[in-house]
């Protein structure tokens, strides 16, 4: 059993709450930072045997507080529209993990990331332009800071997008209508990734510092088609789910979020594909689209009868 201490930044989200729980169950000790700690989150992480620290990500006292003691930090910070301060936020937390003592950083960052400065038309006037600097310069600080082991995760797309706070945006038509509209041709198969598997690395990474050092590893769980979503949809949940594929021009003269089919398009032109062959290396067990469909199956339930 480890007796070393992670600090989880946001650990009251969907990552970093199952990370905690993963975990604190291999024996680690962990420092939890979160906003609010009279959440519901943070009261059950507090009764799993985690430390409750209230902070934020500009606060640098707290994010001090918090680093006392710590070997490890999952850096775990998000994008804040049309600015950088993103990037801001996980350099107070490397630079203060850092000066605390931390030998392990783990950052999530994007699959992608990597490939920033080949996605086609990217610049300073693109909406885009300020997210992908922020996750690329947030993986340059991680490599940069002198940790003696670090691990970059880059996930696709999460398979809760579909019934999450981000539904309404990236697929508006799904929670009244009960449809997926795409831009995609029907044979696109896209990789999506249950959060659980996100979690499952960065508490394997903990557990075998060697083996996932100096790694930037692209994640999914499974890739396939919105069709194939869809089905699965409506067997696991029982409510029918239908999947349109329309034209570009028509998918956005509708309103539909044109983020979505610029992925479409930047996944097209660096011909990029993730490595499941390169997954299957670690020692992580990766779940499937269905398991957090059933994991999940009252929630969504209740988000598509809404």
């Amino acid at each position: 059993m480890s007796q070393k201490t992670i600090l989880i930044t946001a650990a009251n989200g969907t990552v970093g709450s199952s990370l905690a729980a993963l975990l604190l169950d291999q024996g680690f000790n962990v420092h939890a930072l979160v906003r609010n700690t009279e959440s519901t989150m943070a009261h059950d992480l507090k009764k799993r045997g985690a430390k409750i620290f209230k902070g934020d990500f500009s606060d640098i006292s707290s994010l001090q507080i918090a680093s006392q003691g710590i070997w490890g930090v999952f850096i775990n910070g998000f994008p804040v529209h049309g600015t950088m301060d993103e990037l801001t936020h996980n350099q107070n937390v490397i630079k203060v993990a850092k000066e605390a003592g931390a030998k392990f950083g783990v950052y999530m960052s994007v699959m992608m990331a990597g490939r920033k400065d080949d996605i086609p038309g990217m610049n300073p006037q693109r909406n885009s332009y300020n997210y992908w600097e922020s996750k690329s310069g947030s993986e340059k600080a991680l490599r940069e800071a002198g940790f003696d082991y670090w691990t970059i995760l880059r996930p696709s797309t999460f398979i809760s997008n579909f019934f999450g706070r981000f539904a309404a945006y990236i697929y508006p038509t799904l929670q009244k209508q009960h449809l997926i509209s795409s831009p995609f041709e029907p044979s696109f198969e896209q990789s999506f990734i249950d959060p659980e598997d996100i979690s499952k690395f960065a508490a394997a990474a903990f557990a075998n510092p060697d083996t996932f050092n100096g790694e930037a590893i692209e994640l999914s769980s499974e890739q396939i088609t919105l069709k194939d979503v869809g089905v699965l949809i409506t067997d696991i949940v029982g409510i029918p789910i239908a999947v349109e594929h329309i034209p570009r021009e028509e998918y956005i003269a509708r309103g539909l979020p044109d983020q979505t089919a610029e992925w479409y398009d930047w996944a097209k032109a660096l011909d990029f594909h993730i490595d499941y062959e390169r997954m299957e290396q670690f020692p992580v067990k990766r779940n499937t689209v269905a398991d957090y469909l059933k994991r999940n199956k009252g929630y969504i339930t209740d988000f598509l009868s809404q």
